[in-house]
């Protein structure tokens, strides 16, 4: 087998164990976080449950993070300049943060509201800090396995 097409392969499981350890994280995390401030953060409407809130709005969330890596990556070939670590947190910190303020932005679709941007930019920096560690532990687990 060619090398460059198991390369291909481990990073499209590795995009697979992202996708859905962001969805159980970011889950969590809004779970928790409606729990703690019911008035801040509203799961679910009329015709859509708080459970179905929180993976309709979340798999969004993950998804949107997931296609970001490699827009990223791409940039970083475009550019031919590889990100530093504090960039790719800022990088990923505003990019959960308009994620979770267009998806509240809809939350007639996917349930999920907040109560204003400050809200969004707590749990936007929550959310990143979290999913940094999600990324380690994937990346530990290919480590072992590889």
């Amino acid at each position: 087998m060619d090398k460059d097409k198991t390369k291909e392969c481990m990073c499209g499981l590795e995009m697979v164990m992202l996708y859905f350890g962001f969805l159980a994280v970011n889950g969590l995390i809004v779970w928790l976080a409606s729990i703690l401030f019911p008035t801040q953060v509203v799961l679910g409407t009329e015709h859509i449950t708080s459970c179905w809130a929180i993976i309709h709005s979340m798999a969004t969330l993950s998804l949107i993070n997931v296609f970001m890596v490699p827009l990223v990556q791409e940039y970083e070939r475009i550019k031919e300049k590889m990100l530093s670590p504090k960039e790719w947190m800022a990088v990923c910190l505003v990019v959960n943060m308009v994620g979770l303020w267009v998806i509240a932005r809809l939350a007639d679709q996917l349930g999920f509201g907040v109560r204003s941007w400050l809200v969004v930019a707590v749990l936007g920096l929550i959310v990143n800090v979290v999913q940094k560690e999600v990324k380690v532990w994937i990346k530990k687990i290919r480590k072992n396995c590889c």
